[in-house]
């Protein structure tokens, strides 16, 4: 791989996604990819806790309620892990986490059925340039 490849894929925003869903899961992956991130996915929330020990992501897209562990642990994981990483929760069922709570590092809130655009409209202005 020649060196600026090397250094472009060092500096490209990086995406964990968690969700039970696969449909959602895919999709969302795909959306991502076309738009330049470098995607991780991850079906449940231990996956996904797995991930962030190894992997250092710009920022992480969770579903709420999944099957286990919920999107809750795992942001409580992040909160006492990784500290920085900025969340962006989704969720069919909004009565799990009424409100964005002080020092969480959630970031945007989507109600599913979201709007993907909108979706990638604040996770840019969260990541930034």
């Amino acid at each position: 791989m020649p060196l600026e490849e090397i250094s472009l894929e060092k500096h490209r925003k990086r995406i964990l996604i968690v969700d039970d869903d696969e449909t959602i899961l895919h999709m969302l992956k795909g959306f991502f990819i076309r738009k330049g991130f470098q995607v991780s996915v991850s079906k449940d929330v231990w996956g996904a806790m797995e991930k962030l020990k190894v992997e250092n992501p710009t920022i992480v897209l969770t579903d709420l309620k999944m099957p286990s562990f919920s999107g809750i642990d795992l942001i409580q994981f992040i909160l006492q892990t990784t500290k920085e990483t900025p969340i962006v929760v989704m969720t069919a069922y909004p009565y799990l986490y009424p409100e964005k709570r002080n020092g969480d590092n959630v970031k945007a809130y989507f109600v599913k059925p979201f709007d993907i655009d909108e979706m990638y409209s604040s996770i840019e202005r969260i990541v930034g340039d």
